[in-house]
This record gives C-alpha cells, sequence and structure tokens, in this order.
C-alpha cells in the first residue's frame, strides 16, 4: 500500500492540491478505509469550524481616516522629551564637567590601542621580575623542544608491543 497522505488531506478537501497530487490522494482514499475514515473526519470538522465562525464587521472607512487624522493631529502637537529646552543649570553643569574632564586630561598621556610600542613596554614593566632571571627565561624555548621531543618518544614507545 502507498504512503498514507495524512498531510494531503485538508487541502484535498479545501481544493488547493494541484490536478496529479488531487488525483492520488482520491486513488488512496479509495483504497484505504482509514484514511477515508480521517478524511470524514476532517470534513465534518472544517464545516463546523466554517459554522461556528462569524462574519467581521464592516469597515466604516471614513470614521476610520477621520480617527487616524486626530491621531497624527494629536502626535503633532506633542513634543518629545529631548525637544524641550534644557533648564540652564543642567546646561551649565554639563559644560563645567567637560570643561574638568578636558583639563585634568591634558597633562595625562594614555597609551591607545593605535601605539603598540606603549603596550608593549606596559606589558614589559609588569614583568621587570621575569628579566631579571634571564637566563632561565632563555632557556625555556629549549625546554619546549625538549618536551615535543619527549612525547614524540611518548607516541613511539605506545605503538610499540611490548
Amino acid at each position: 500500500m502507498a504512503k498514507h497522505p495524512e498531510t494531503d488531506l485538508v487541502p484535498y478537501l479545501r481544493g488547493e492540491l494541484p490536478p496529479a497530487e488531487r488525483e492520488r490522494v482520491a486513488r488512496h482514499l479509495d483504497e484505504c478505509p482509514d484514511c477515508r475514515q480521517d478524511t470524514d473526519q476532517l470534513r465534518e470538522l472544517l464545516g463546523e469550524l466554517s459554522r461556528s465562525i462569524a462574519e467581521p464587521p464592516a469597515v466604516n472607512w471614513a470614521r476610520y481616516r477621520a480617527e487616524l487624522r486626530e491621531k497624527l493631529e494629536a502626535r503633532r502637537g506633542r513634543r518629545a522629551w529631548w525637544w524641550q529646552p534644557v533648564p540652564l543649570a543642567l546646561a551649565t553643569s554639563l559644560a563645567g564637567v567637560l570643561l574638568f574632564v578636558a583639563v585634568w586630561g591634558v597633562g595625562r598621556q594614555v597609551p591607545t590601542a593605535g601605539d603598540p610600542v606603549a603596550f608593549e613596554e606596559a606589558a614589559i614593566g609588569r614583568n621587570l621580575g621575569l628579566l631579571e632571571q634571564y637566563q632561565v627565561v632563555e632557556r625555556l624555548d629549549l625546554l619546549e623542544e625538549d618536551l615535543d621531543f619527549m612525547s614524540d618518544l611518548d607516541g613511539l614507545a605506545a605503538g610499540r608491543p611490548g
């Protein structure tokens, strides 16, 4: 028996399937009593739904346009909070803070993201204690090579039957 057209039953009942698909579902319904029973139940359910849904009310476009005009006029009359004049005290305070930041920040030099030398100097300054032991640091590269060699040996030993 062919695959059950469960997802095609509602479009079949509503006449939304292309002719070839509609014919395929009809042939299957002739052969399959379970799908025929499901189709009958769906037909009853769709009929009940269509009877229970009320007709939408008629739209009064003239009233809708009048309400829309009123709302738009009311919006034009109001100004947003950021359009209101700023009180003099607030504006003066803001100017004072900006002046303080400008004067205070002139004497200070802050490294920027575009200055890699300043960043490296700061990183080196933090690790000065490590640089005092330069001989140890110099040999860390050799230790890393030894570790790679040892891991290679471990790999070879694991592959050899022992």
